[in-house]
């Protein structure tokens, strides 16, 4: 794979991604054929042995396995142009291998990253509940406890939260007639008056979800972060997302509130805001039944 001529899109690109990223992105059929020659760029710039690219579920970039002329694995990453790109490399650098996978080097203009591998690499989806929020209850307090970078070099959550809260009313008004608008409503209150009321902030992940978190010599360890600064209990909110069990969820994020020494209510309304947008989402592609299911489990947080 090392030697792959530039332009030789198929031998490099797995199939779906490259599907999806035509799909995805006006300019993307035009950056797979750049994408090669990027390849080769970081393969010479920092001397290393390329091995064929994973096959990611992700949409937005590129990612293989490397090796170091040290001998060391890592993992090369190239990220497709976007208008909007969250930071990953500000929280990576600010974390230090705590917590998270090891940042080697990073060149902004091809928007490319070299990061520790993690060995065996599997993700905690499959985990049970209790199993991941065992993990959670162990990165997640490394992460926040870095310093928080400047101002000007990290998003806040609360200007994050803005776009947030405008779609939920946007949403709230598109899909009023086919159902009751009146969550969609309240997620977009939250996304105004929880940043604004948190009395905590920290460093956070910004997408801590099971699949971001990966297993290596050195233990469970975030990956694919959006830097941004503040409220500890959104993070924990977005880790409760992946299983959604109707019965559990109010004494389940109670519990890893109190593991991680958040307010439980707290907790609760971030979820609830979170998965109410999700299920707006699925309203939005037209799939009403798994709207109602996250509406519906959604109802007893608050």
């Amino acid at each position: 794979m090392a030697d792959a001529k530039p332009g030789d899109v198929d031998s490099l690109i797995p199939p779906d991604l490259a599907d999806r990223i035509r799909s995805y992105y006006s300019d993307g059929a035009a950056w797979l054929q750049e994408l090669p020659d990027l390849i080769a760029t970081c393969v010479t710039r920092w001397d290393l042995t390329l091995l064929p690219a994973f096959a990611s579920g992700g949409d937005s970039s590129w990612t293989a396995p490397v090796k170091l002329s040290s001998g060391e694995m890592a993992v090369l990453q190239i990220t497709v142009p976007m208008p909007v790109t969250h930071d990953h490399v500000t929280a990576l650098r600010a974390w230090g291998g705590r917590g998270a996978v090891r940042l080697f080097a990073h060149d902004p203009a091809i928007r490319a990253t070299l990061m520790e591998l993690c060995i065996p690499g599997t993700d905690a989806a499959d985990l049970s509940p209790a199993d991941a929020d065992d993990v959670a209850a162990e990165v997640l307090p490394q992460l926040w406890a870095a310093e928080v970078p400047a101002s000007d070099s990290v998003e806040t959550l609360a200007r994050n939260c803005v776009t947030h809260a405008q779609l939920m009313e946007e949403r709230a008004d598109q899909f009023g007639d086919v159902v009751d608008p009146g969550p969609f409503r309240e997620a977009a209150q939250l996304y105004t008056s929880l940043p604004a009321a948190s009395g905590r902030t920290v460093l956070l992940h910004g997408d801590f979800h099971r699949r971001n978190v990966l297993l290596s010599q050195r233990g469970w360890l975030a990956i694919d972060p959006s830097s941004m600064a503040g409220d500890p209990s959104s993070d924990a909110a977005r880790f409760l997302q992946h299983d959604w069990h109707e019965a559990e969820t109010t004494a389940r994020v109670d519990a890893l509130a109190d593991r991680l020494g958040l307010e439980r209510h707290r907790t609760r309304a971030w979820l609830f805001a979170q998965a109410t947008q999700a299920g707006s989402w699925f309203l939005s592609i037209g799939d009403k039944a798994m709207h109602d299911a996250f509406i519906r489990a959604a109802s007893i947080l608050l």
